[in-house]
């Protein structure tokens, strides 16, 4: 394993190529888009939740982790980032306001609406769900879907 420093962040980057990896995996360039608003959430402080949360999400889908970075702001709130073979998942929280903002976007055969109940599961609270349907399957349209879960 080496670690890179590429723009604010350092990163590490295991010894394979990406293109080893991806070799495994039929990835087609199009995928899901999930805008996740949790509001009334709880645990939004809490760095080592918002990682198993994170963690079983990547379990769950069957997707690849390729580096996660997360920062913890003083007094409260979190803001991370989980980049994944299939794209990725990030998150910002406000815990003094309830309120989590999660991007989820994955391509090929994962399932990122599977976060939705995994993310519900740790941080409560009801989620408003936006999904974008994207790339060459849907040429020239954004499909969007908002939801109240």
């Amino acid at each position: 394993i080496t670690l890179r420093f590429i723009g604010l962040y350092y990163v590490l980057l295991k010894e394979y190529r990406l293109e080893k990896l991806l070799d495994k995996k039929t990835l087609k360039p199009w995928g899901k888009h999930l805008i996740i608003d949790l509001h009334n959430a709880n645990n939004l402080n809490d760095m080592a939740v918002m990682k198993k949360a994170i963690h079983e999400i990547v379990e769950k889908t069957n997707t690849t982790l390729l580096f996660e970075n997360f920062h913890h702001f003083q007094p409260s709130g979190i803001t991370g980032i989980a980049c994944l073979a299939e794209s990725h998942i990030s998150v910002h929280t406000w815990p003094e306001d309830n309120f989590a903002a999660f991007d989820v976007f994955m391509c090929g055969k994962a399932q990122p609406e599977l976060a939705n109940d995994i993310l519900r599961y740790y941080f409560g609270g009801t989620a408003s769900v936006t999904t974008l349907h994207r790339g060459k399957k849907h040429p020239g349209k954004i499909y969007c879907l908002n939801r109240l879960v």
